[in-house]
């Protein structure tokens, strides 16, 4: 579907006189704010020779239909003719240019004479054609009334050529190879002086973008070096909450550790004076509590709290269910401690003289 792209361009200072030829759109693909079937649209359009092409094709139809022919007009007005386009040419890395006959109105409007004061009322040229995905295809049908664009002041395109071509002091060839190689041409290239000054003011422009660019990437290089000492601040403050919790957690797990080797002792199941065995047991549950408790559980109790050694006098006796003499103390010695409220070394004692 075609869809009518009316664009808008910025202004530039700029003397001269109505040219031939102008300039319709720049080459290459182009960021621009536009009319989009009748709405504001911000979209990319890319200008080549098959647009060219496409404009020239429809002019040479308008002209032998024989009827009203597209005309540009000012300020998108679509009333009166300013310039009537008589051909449209591809320029290899310029763009696409129309050369045009004006009208008295069109003169008027890009008369300049500075030394008197006298500016041009427009500087630039807005086209106004059909657009399919992006790219030109032609005039708008004759339906959608003959205006192909026009004479405006605020242009979009950065690169647009000004309707009249700027008055600027004549370089000396040393000036125009210095400026030459500036952008990048060959020693022995040939250009026409009005040609070099559009290139510089294109030059000019790209480089304003570029330090605008380079202006917004610093910017947000700082918004996201304030963002990151933010985030580094609060990962900073949750290590030391982490850290914490872990000492917290170190200090639980070295308590029940401690624990777990008292309770040994107390129940008479490692000496309560052996540091190294101590060690042992407290480092299997720093490592794997549960097998710890585990393995505690086939540990027989064989050791007073006073360190003395419980005996077991029936050691081989092969009547079975007969449970060393060792295990029958201790259980014996935890019951007279219940039930007479007497000390563990006195429980100890009394069981083993009743079991004896």
């Amino acid at each position: 579907m075609k869809m009518e792209l009316v664009a808008a361009f910025a202004s530039n200072e700029i003397t001269g006189t109505a040219p031939d030829w102008i300039m319709f759109a720049p080459a290459g693909k182009q960021q621009i704010q536009a009319k989009l079937d009748g709405k504001p649209s911000r979209l990319t359009i890319t200008v080549d020779a098959d647009g060219a092409s496409a404009l020239q094709r429809d002019l040479e139809a308008r002209k032998a239909d024989g009827g009203p022919q597209p005309f540009f007009d000012l300020h998108h007005d679509a009333r009166e003719a300013a310039a009537y386009p008589q051909e449209f040419e591809w320029r290899e890395g310029s763009g696409i240019w129309a050369r045009v006959i004006w009208t008295p109105m069109g003169l008027e409007a890009t008369k300049c004479d500075v030394p008197n004061g006298i500016l041009p009322s427009v500087r630039y040229f807005s086209p106004r054609c059909a657009v399919v995905r992006g790219r030109i295809v032609g005039l708008l049908d004759s339906s959608s009334g003959n205006a192909a664009g026009g004479l405006v002041s605020d242009p979009a395109f950065e690169k647009i050529a000004p309707l009249v071509a700027a008055k600027q002091p004549t370089p000396t060839n040393m000036d125009k190879q210095r400026l030459m190689k500036a952008l990048g041409k060959a020693e022995d290239a040939e250009m026409e002086d009005e040609d070099l000054m559009l290139e510089l003011e294109a030059a000019c422009a790209g480089y304003m973008k570029g330090k605008d660019m380079e202006a917004g990437m610093a910017k947000k290089v700082e918004e996201i070096t304030a963002s990151k000492a933010v985030v580094d601040s609060e990962v900073a403050s949750l290590k030391t909450e982490l850290e914490a919790a872990r000492a917290e957690i170190g200090k639980v797990r070295e308590a029940a550790a401690d624990g777990f080797v008292a309770e040994l002792v107390a129940s008479g199941k490692i000496p309560p004076k052996a540091a190294g065995i101590h060690k042992l047991y407290r480092t299997q549950y720093l490592t794997d509590s549960a097998a710890a408790l585990e393995a505690a559980k086939e540990l027989t109790a064989a050791h007073a709290p006073d360190g003395k050694r419980l005996t077991d006098d029936n050691k081989g006796n092969p009547e079975p269910g007969n449970a060393p003499l060792a295990d029958r103390i201790y259980a014996k010695a935890h019951e007279l401690a219940a039930s007479k409220s007497i000390s563990w070394p006195e429980a100890v004692e009394m069981a083993r003289t009743t079991l004896k």
